[in-house]
């Protein structure tokens, strides 16, 4: 049977990481405003992978922004580990799906961005990229710049960046939407090899129906105008085996109910 239930709050606070009550959006124009969100309530519990996932205009991304503290809600409760999210924080890291790297800075200098910030000495600093630099397998890049890497690799970098931060929690906007399909699919299963390892809790911002179910344990399926939950889906890694299909029907019976979602 394919478990589907409606999105609500998670009934045991205790392992909660996420929270979010009640939540919309309303952007003011010139002439008139836009309601982008509307009553939009899911959780994330820690160390989970969650995608959201809908269609361009849903309000996912705004959804995520306002987690990172990039944007303010006009209504609603939006907490990270208990607390009301007032602004950015080093707690919470973002992988958008454009690269944003400092071109002027090494693969290493653009790691160790953030650790410089916080006033870290060189040694720990060169300690702490030397192990996300092998985690994300760029130890032979660690002094290329930018411009000298494909489109895969710089993604590798901003993801190394995030987590060399060490934050509580992983906010990834389409992050391999701009991707070929062959470095898509090498990023994806890179992604679930890195989660495995580091327990990061993270949210995972998609389009794409058959990543959303290759990556998560949870899915929050989206509508738009204006963007709300439409349902949550209980996905299951269990599909695959060495990022490899292994339960055709199960997988199937789970598309084929999402793109009913979105077709409505």
């Amino acid at each position: 049977m394919l478990k589907i239930v409606k999105p609500q709050i998670a009934a045991d606070p205790v392992n909660i990481e996420i929270e979010i009550n009640g939540l919309s959006k309303v952007y003011q124009t010139k002439n008139s405003t836009f309601q982008a969100l509307e009553d939009v309530s899911l959780y994330v519990k820690n160390e989970e992978f969650v995608s959201i996932l809908g269609p361009s205009g849903c309000g996912k991304s705004t959804i995520l922004r306002i987690l990172a503290g990039l944007e303010d809600a006009t209504s609603g409760s939006v907490k990270v580990a208990g607390e009301e999210v007032n602004g950015p924080s080093a707690k919470r890291g973002m992988v958008f799906q454009s690269y944003t790297l400092f071109p002027w800075l090494t693969v290493r200098e653009n790691i160790e961005f953030g650790l410089k910030l916080k006033g870290m000495n060189a040694k720990e600093r060169k300690e702490v990229s030397d192990k996300y630099l092998e985690l994300v397998g760029l130890e032979r890049f660690a002094n290329s710049f930018g411009k000298e890497l494909s489109g895969g690799m710089k993604q590798r970098v901003a993801i190394a960046r995030s987590l060399a931060n060490n934050p509580e929690v992983l906010l990834m906007d389409e992050p391999f939407g701009a991707l070929d399909a062959q470095t898509k699919q090498s990023m994806q299963k890179l992604l679930l090899d890195i989660w495995k390892k580091e327990k990061t809790t993270i949210v995972f911002i998609t389009h794409d129906i058959d990543e959303s179910i290759f990556l998560s344990q949870r899915i929050y399926v989206m509508e738009a105008r204006p963007g709300k939950i439409k349902e949550e889906i209980n996905a299951d890694l269990h599909l695959f085996k060495n990022g490899e299909l292994v339960d055709v029907d199960r997988f199937m019976r789970i598309k084929k109910h999402i793109i009913s979602l979105l077709k409505h």
